[in-house]
C-alpha cells in the first residue's frame, strides 16, 4: 500500500499475499480466509463505494498463484451479492502477442534469471480477448515501487524493465494493462 499511495479501508490491514507452499499462519493467507466473510465485506464496500468499475483477477488468478484465484472467486461473488449493480466487471489478464513482444526485447536480465519466449508463457490470452487496455506509463515508477515493495515475492531488474518470481523466469514490467470485460457492456 506505501508503494501505490493506497491507503488502508477503515484501519483493516492490507492482507500479506504468501507463495502456494507457504504453510498456513494462522489464518494471514487471503486463501485461508473465510470466503463467505471475505464476501460479504467486498460486497458492503461495493454497495458503500458504488464503483462504476471493478477489476479483479482471470479464474486463473494471473499465473495461478493462489491468493490471486481466491481474490477472483471472492470478487465475483461479492460484485453478484452486492445490491449495487456494477456497471462494468473487468478481469485483469496478460495479452500473448505484449508479452511475446517484451519477452524478446528482454536481453538484458540480471544473472541467474532465465529468459523464455512468449510460447513458454501459459497465462497469456489472445488478443481478440481483451476488451480494453490502459496505458500506464505516467504510472510506471509506482509500479516498479510495488514491486519492489514485494521483496520475499518478485525481484526487479535494478532498470524496472524486468522482474521474476521464485522461479527465476524474467519476465516484463509492462507499460500496458490489459482487461476482458467479464461484465457489462463496453
Amino acid at each position: 500500500p506505501q508503494a501505490t499511495g493506497v491507503q488502508d479501508r477503515d484501519g483493516v490491514p492490507a492482507i500479506e499475499v504468501a507463495r502456494p507452499q507457504t504453510p498456513p499462519r494462522r489464518g494471514r493467507r487471503f486463501v485461508d480466509g473465510d470466503i463467505a466473510e471475505q464476501t460479504a465485506v467486498l460486497a458492503a464496500a461495493i454497495d458503500d463505494l458504488r464503483p462504476h468499475v471493478v477489476v479483479t483477477y482471470d479464474p486463473q488468478g494471473g499465473y495461478g498463484h493462489p491468493d490471486h484465484i481466491h481474490t477472483h472467486r471472492v470478487t465475483t461473488a461479492a460484485v453478484d451479492a452486492a445490491q449495487w449493480e456494477v456497471p462494468k466487471f473487468y478481469w485483469t489478464v496478460t495479452s500473448a502477442t505484449a508479452i511475446a513482444a517484451e519477452l524478446a526485447q528482454l536481453t538484458d536480465v540480471p544473472a541467474g534469471w532465465t529468459r523464455v519466449s512468449g510460447d513458454d508463457i501459459w497465462f497469456g490470452v489472445p488478443d481478440d480477448a481483451i476488451d480494453a487496455a490502459l496505458d500506464v506509463t505516467e504510472h510506471l515508477s509506482a509500479k516498479v515501487a510495488a514491486l519492489r515493495a514485494h521483496a520475499t515475492q518478485v525481484q526487479v531488474s535494478p532498470d524496472g524493465r524486468a522482474c521474476a518470481l521464485s522461479n527465476g523466469v524474467a519476465l516484463p514490467v509492462g507499460a500496458t494493462e490489459f482487461y476482458t470485460l467479464a461484465a457489462g457492456s463496453t
